[in-house]
């Protein structure tokens, strides 16, 4: 269960109408004193799509673990960043690798040939071809997990894991043109901060997509990468 919970003192108006909560007096104080029993922290961040140039005036609101250092550093940490706007350039930098997680497409309703690639039988094999040829021996009389079946293919929260920073910055102060003429297509144009990675990113356009320090073969040193030419 949570020791404490402290709230900043203002809220945006977009946020303001989905989170309408106040501290209890001396509420910064008191969880300073009882930090020694504290083994995680966890900041509310909430995301507006607005400032991203999206019609979407609902943010994203989850919490976020706080890692680095130890409690004290963590708790300090956030105390200063509490009720302000964090920028890209606060958390991550350039050549630096991240991992991303977002929500995939959705395929809806699949059967097994689409959804797990299973092999057509014949023509002439049975009552049906794209179907399951076997879903088990005769004993035990149940299914196995393992054997494939139809039902909901796409939806689902996945993580990919090594995407590399190539380009971090603003569109408002950045020499390299990133929007085409016209914009993205089902996007539109890219306002504000922005991040190009190398790779491919789950999910689908406007979707939400957070990103996290890397946790697999994390690199000694980080080198940026020395970009010539950005083409759209």
């Amino acid at each position: 269960h949570a020791e404490f919970d402290v709230y900043a003192s203002e809220f945006p108006k977009s946020i303001s109408k989905e989170i309408n909560l106040k501290n209890k007096e001396g509420a910064i104080e008191n969880a300073e004193k009882i930090l020694g029993r504290v083994k995680e922290i966890f900041a509310i961040v909430a995301v507006s799509p607005r400032a991203a140039g999206l019609e979407q005036k609902k943010p994203y609101i989850f919490e976020a673990l706080v890692s680095g250092g130890d409690i004290k550093k963590q708790f300090a940490h956030v105390k200063e960043l509490l009720g302000k706007e964090i920028r890209i350039d606060q958390i991550f930098e350039t050549g630096a690798t991240i991992d991303v997680a977002a929500i995939t497409k959705g395929k809806g309703w699949q059967g097994v040939i689409q959804r797990f690639g299973v092999k057509k039988k014949q023509h002439k094999s049975r009552k049906t071809v794209r179907e399951v040829a076997s879903l088990g021996p005769i004993s035990p009389a149940s299914v196995m997990y393992s054997v494939p079946r139809a039902g909901q293919m796409g939806f689902h929260q996945r993580t990919e894991y090594d995407k590399r920073i190539m380009v971090m910055g603003n569109t408002e102060n950045n020499k390299i043109k990133i929007n085409p003429d016209g914009g993205y297509k089902h996007f539109g144009l890219v306002k504000g901060d922005f991040i190009i990675l190398k790779g491919s990113v789950p999910g689908t356009y406007r979707r939400l997509i957070k990103l996290r320090s890397q946790i697999r073969n994390a690199p000694i040193k980080i080198t940026k990468p020395n970009i010539l030419e950005v083409v759209v």
